[in-house]
C-alpha cells in the first residue's frame, strides 16, 4: 500500500478529467489534457490505495473501461469532428459520475482513517458532486426534448454549480494528498 501514490494518482487523474486545454492545428481544435489520461491514473491509484480499494476492484477494471471509450471519443473528435456521438457519450458521462461516488467513497475512509479535516468536504462533494450531475443531465435531456429556453437556463445554471463544484473537488482532493502523505511521513 502506498497512499501517497495512490492519492496522487488520483488527484492528477481528477484534473485531467475536468480540465481541457485545446491548441487549434490547421483550423481543428484538439484537447492536450484529454480525459483518457486521467482514466488511466486511476486505473493506476487502485492498487496503491491497498485495502482501501480491494474489495472494490470493480474500480480498477471500470477505469480501464472508460479510459477505452474516452480515447475513443478523443481520437474521434480529431480524426471525425463532424461525428457526434450523442448518447453513448451521455451514457458514458452517467458511468464516470457513478465511478466518482464510488471512489470517492474510498477517499472518504481514507480521510476518515487517517483524522483529515477533509472528511467531511469529501462526504459532501461526494453527494453534491453526483447530485449536480444528474440534475444537469436530467434537466439537459428534457430542455433538448421539450426545446423549452427555461430548462435550457436552468441546465446550464446546474452546469456551471457542476463545474464549479467540480473545481472545489480538485482542490480537495490535492489538499488531502498532501495532508496525508505528511502524517504517512510523520509516521515513518
Amino acid at each position: 500500500m502506498n497512499l501517497k501514490k495512490g492519492l496522487s494518482l488520483v488527484a492528477f487523474g481528477f484534473l485531467f478529467t475536468l480540465v481541457n486545454l485545446n491548441l487549434t492545428f490547421n483550423g481543428s481544435a484538439v484537447n492536450i489534457m484529454p480525459d483518457f489520461v486521467g482514466w488511466i491514473l486511476f486505473f493506476l491509484a487502485i492498487d496503491p490505495l491497498g485495502d482501501y480499494a480491494a474489495d472494490k476492484k470493480v474500480l480498477k477494471w471500470a477505469a480501464l473501461v472508460l479510459a477505452v471509450f474516452t480515447a475513443a471519443f478523443w481520437l474521434l473528435e480529431i480524426a471525425m469532428p463532424e461525428l457526434d456521438p450523442g448518447l453513448l457519450k451521455t451514457l458514458v458521462s452517467v458511468a464516470e459520475a457513478g465511478y466518482m461516488f464510488l471512489l470517492f467513497g474510498v477517499l472518504e475512509k481514507i480521510a476518515h482513517d487517517y483524522g483529515s479535516q477533509r472528511e467531511g468536504s469529501i462526504r459532501t462533494l461526494k453527494i453534491l458532486n453526483l447530485a449536480l450531475f444528474a440534475g444537469f443531465v436530467v434537466i439537459g435531456l428534457l430542455a433538448a426534448a421539450q426545446g423549452s429556453m427555461a430548462l435550457t437556463g436552468t441546465a446550464a445554471v446546474l452546469g456551471v454549480a457542476a463545474l464549479v463544484a467540480a473545481i472545489v473537488t480538485m482542490v480537495t482532493l490535492f489538499k488531502l494528498k498532501r495532508e496525508i502523505a505528511e502524517k504517512t511521513e510523520r509516521m515513518d
